[in-house]
């Protein structure tokens, strides 16, 4: 009873892999995210390829994904240093201020 609903077509799974390029380069990760629902959810309706074409399709769709997925993991750890010397700046003005604040004080 759990028969998959309709087969989806080539063009449909090749809309996934455009809509993952896109969002991810975009950077529009909410929007990634939704792309990867319905994504994983038309895999596991259409359950295991029927055809070379649907195989091929689908593997081009993996491959897809795996680069969006290392472009999120880059795109995060770009995220991570840039706070962190965000951070280092914020404390070396921090340190510059006060130094500014207390030399005003000396001067008077």
């Amino acid at each position: 009873m759990s028969e998959p609903v309709g087969q989806i077509s080539i063009e449909q799974w090749q809309q996934f892999e455009k809509a993952l390029r896109f969002h991810a380069q975009a950077q529009n990760w909410e929007k990634l995210v939704l792309v990867n629902q319905k994504m994983t959810n038309a895999l596991k309706r259409a359950g295991k390829p029927n055809s070379r074409s649907q195989l091929l399709a689908r593997q081009s769709l993996a491959r897809t994904h795996q680069q969006v997925l290392q472009q999120l993991h880059q795109s995060k750890d770009q995220l991570k240093q840039e706070m962190t010397q965000f951070k280092q700046q914020q404390d070396g003005l921090a340190a510059y201020q006060l130094t500014c604040v207390s030399g005003g004080v000396d001067n008077d």
